[in-house]
């Protein structure tokens, strides 16, 4: 996530705001430049990345069939590759407004300035991360973020969690990666689901063979998250007097999403941090940093300050996470 940017024209020449108008923008940058759990969040789910465009757009290829096995003298046998599917990110607005009184400027009251500041600032990152959260964690094709309906589906046209995901090439069964079995006190959900995911298909029709290795859970379901802890960390199986291997220690990443509650029930997110990164799953842009511009209002003689930002996220591939314990799906006995 960049600084914050002061456009060019944003100054205050009025005497009346000149000392405590720059007392209010260190307080912007510095706060702006504080690492916090919202950053992290962020930065633990999405591919973070910078565009110049009104939004990004992504095509794959399809992928070669295995090498034959072909005479002395003959010519191997010609491949093709073929457009995959496609998907277009396109970048939000969002816009904040912030007000210091005359009053609070002729009473010398820099505290309440600077906490209105600060809190600006942490508003901002706490949107970051709240839209990204949303757009992960929310069932269904689409999420609702104020008035506003947003997409959340992915290359193939399905929603990022479906049971039906579709392949290029023809003759690929659909594929579910949404499941409503609950978590369990043990390890036998968590080996399944990542055996699945292991064995997704991709475009082609070929195994992927990724890894999944992180484990996403609303922050408030303390239960799961106890028993996960458990589970990732126990040097024996949980929950048993049998002096045996846990095989799940030290695999998993458990990420708390504080921004993620349920108001019932315990979902979960199985992750692959590999298949993220390769397969561009999860993205966020951020096309304009957060931006700032300060004015004196004649009437009022307060200080206003407005802050806009253009950013985004979405989904290019489906592959790199499966939603257990989800109110409809595919249900394994």
């Amino acid at each position: 996530m960049a600084g914050i940017i002061f456009a060019k024209n944003s100054a205050v020449n009025d005497d009346l705001w000149k000392v405590n108008d720059q007392v209010v923008r260190s307080i912007l940058m510095d706060t702006a430049t504080e690492k916090n759990k919202d950053d992290e969040l962020v930065k633990a789910l999405f591919n973070e990345k910078k565009s110049k465009k009104f939004g990004e757009k992504m095509t794959g290829l399809t992928e070669m069939g295995n090498f034959e096995i072909v005479d002395e003298g003959d010519a191997g046998i010609q491949d093709e590759l073929q457009q995959g599917f496609s998907k277009l990110i396109e970048h939000k607005q969002f816009i904040k407004t912030f007000v210091c009184t005359a009053e609070m400027n002729e009473d010398n009251d820099i505290d309440s300035m600077k906490v209105a500041a600060q809190n600006f600032v942490r508003a901002y990152k706490r949107t970051r991360a709240q839209y990204a959260s949303d757009a992960l964690t929310k069932e269904g094709a689409t999420f609702l973020w104020g008035l506003r309906t947003l997409d959340k589906t992915t290359g193939d046209g399905k929603a990022l969690f479906a049971t039906d995901h579709l392949g290029k090439k023809a003759g690929i069964a659909t594929q579910s990666n949404v499941f409503t079995n609950a978590f369990g006190a043990n390890t036998v959900m968590l080996n399944t689901l990542q055996n699945i995911g292991r064995n997704f298909l991709n475009d082609s029709g070929f195994v992927t063979g990724y890894t999944f290795d992180t484990i996403v859970i609303p922050g408030n379901c303390p239960a799961l998250e106890d028993t996960i802890k458990k589970i990732i960390r126990s040097d024996l199986v949980v929950g048993s007097n049998y002096n045996d291997v846990n095989t799940q220690k030290g695999l998993w990443k458990l990420v708390v999403d504080h921004r993620w509650t349920v108001a019932s029930g315990a979902p979960y997110i199985l992750m692959s941090s590999e298949a993220n990164s390769e397969l561009q799953g999860s993205v966020f842009y951020d096309r304009v940093a957060l931006t700032m511009k300060d004015w004196v209002d004649e009437k009022t003689f307060n200080l206003n300050w407005s802050g806009r930002a253009r950013m985004s996220a979405g989904f290019y591939n489906w592959r790199h996470v499966i939603l257990g314990g989800a109110t409809s799906g595919t249900t394994l006995s």
